[in-house]
């Protein structure tokens, strides 16, 4: 059945980022629209009770005065009762771009170089985008770049920017990755990244060998004896695969080893497992995390407390 595609801002009408100068801000008001779109799908569905990602649009336009070129991210979605009603509102997206096509570098969040993201309002402060760049593992704010902007509809939202401030070229390709941002997360695609090449027929580099290993967070947790603990962790890798291992410890005993075989870890969610606590067990206990990806890179191990009542 054919899908009404509902009206949205092009890159000429996301609001520009109140710190930029004003030959940005006139980049952005002035654009007169998209020289190309690449749009890739998602599942619809997929976002359970929260914000659902449709599909993922790329356009890029080379009518901006003074800069090489411009791109917009522009995310389709199934609207629920916390997504932005109103133009130029809110986004509870994130946008992250892989810039060189490389998960073995910048972020652990699939290698990705730049995010787009949204701080909300609160404390009589107004909503605003921000953007970050690889730091470590993960990203650290920065000024905006030249071309920054932020926009929001009923059905959608995005972001904005002058490509040469991400390091891209008219014809430069990327991977990128888009998430909600919210307790409950979904994101397009739902593992890995999108390979987005302007000059059709372009093949992203071939990547050499995976040298970095994940980076693990492990979070403390309580629980009742003879009951089902719930194991929280955080496993990032570049390229999205990990063997976890938990092992569960009284004092210097342990209780219990959980092994969980490779397999595809999306960095934007956190992780779980089960143990169900011997009656006979009360007080605190310690959990270690490991993880190892495709390659055998282990990451440090790391520790956190569970207190049984």
């Amino acid at each position: 059945m054919a899908r009404e595609r509902a009206p949205r801002p092009r890159i000429g009408r996301l609001t520009a980022a109140v710190a930029v100068c004003a030959v940005t801000a006139a980049l952005l008001v002035g654009a007169a629209g998209a020289d190309s779109t690449i749009s890739f799908s998602d599942p619809n569905g997929d976002g359970g009770s929260s914000t659902d990602i449709n599909a993922v649009e790329i356009s890029t336009s080379a009518g901006f005065p003074g800069f090489s070129g411009g791109i917009e991210f522009w995310a389709t979605v199934k609207p629920d009762s916390s997504w932005c009603r109103a133009e130029g509102g809110d986004v509870p997206l994130l946008v992250a771009v892989d810039t060189d096509q490389n998960p073995d570098t910048g972020s652990a969040f699939y290698g990705t170089e730049v995010e787009f993201a949204f701080e909300p309002s609160g404390q009589a402060r107004a909503g605003e985008g921000i953007f970050l760049r690889a730091h470590g593992w993960d990203f650290r704010r920065v000024a905006f770049p030249d071309g920054f902007g932020w926009g929001c509809g009923p059905t959608g939202g995005g972001y904005g920017a002058a490509l040469a401030a991400l390091g891209l070229s008219p014809t430069s390709g990327f991977n990128v990755v888009v998430a909600t941002q919210g307790p409950r997360v979904d994101t397009a695609p739902d593992i890995g990244t999108f390979d987005y090449q302007p000059v059709p027929g372009t093949k992203p580099p071939a990547l050499g060998p995976d040298r970095r290993a994940p980076h693990v967070v492990a979070y403390a947790a309580s629980a009742v004896h003879g009951r089902v603990a719930k194991l929280t962790y955080w496993t990032l890798d570049g390229r999205g695969k990990t063997a976890d291992t938990i092992r569960i410890y009284r004092g210097t005993h342990l209780l219990k080893t959980i092994r969980r075989p490779l397999r595809n870890s999306n960095p934007f969610l956190v992780s779980h497992v089960t143990w169900r606590v011997p009656r006979t067990v009360h007080g605190r206990l310690r959990v270690s995390v490991r993880s190892a990806d495709a390659a055998g890179n282990t990451s440090p191990l790391r520790w956190a407390r569970l207190v049984v009542r």
